[in-house]
């Protein structure tokens, strides 16, 4: 009976683990280099693109045209990216009297919206024991 428990835990335990890796997101076409760019996981339509409401976010320091963030130890499942270039660094995504960026923006699959904000369903992405992906910022 203890070798059946500890055979299950063994089990679990890989089984587990085996369903987490990293996420690449190298993100291109940076027109300018200063300020910074936020990028936020989403993983579910219920939070995607609310402020606050983030699975995961980093913020790196633009250096260079083309910059590069990892999310290790992702669970698999359907995720979604939104991120922006934080020009002037006040920490907000700065849009017109429309609601239009006028800082650089961009979603995972590369999706490029045309009159309203994106639906989770337009970006959204499998994650598997490890994914890459290119999104091309949009200014």
């Amino acid at each position: 009976m203890k070798s059946i428990l500890i055979i299950l835990l063994v089990f679990t335990l890989q089984f587990s683990y085996a369903q987490k890796g990293p996420l690449k997101i190298t993100v291109t076409n940076i027109n300018h280099l200063e300020g910074n760019i936020q990028v936020s996981l989403y993983n579910s339509k219920a939070s995607f693109i609310k402020k606050g409401k983030e699975y995961k976010t980093m913020t790196r320091a633009v250096k260079s045209a083309t910059e590069t963030f990892t999310f290790n130890d992702l669970p698999q499942g359907e995720y979604a990216v939104a991120l922006y270039h934080d020009e002037n660094s006040d920490g907000k995504c700065n849009t017109n009297f429309l609601g239009i960026p006028k800082e650089g923006y961009a979603f995972s699959r590369n999706f490029a919206p045309k009159l309203a904000a994106p639906k989770f369903e337009d970006t959204k992405f499998k994650q598997e024991q490890s994914s890459n992906m290119v999104i091309r910022m949009i200014y």
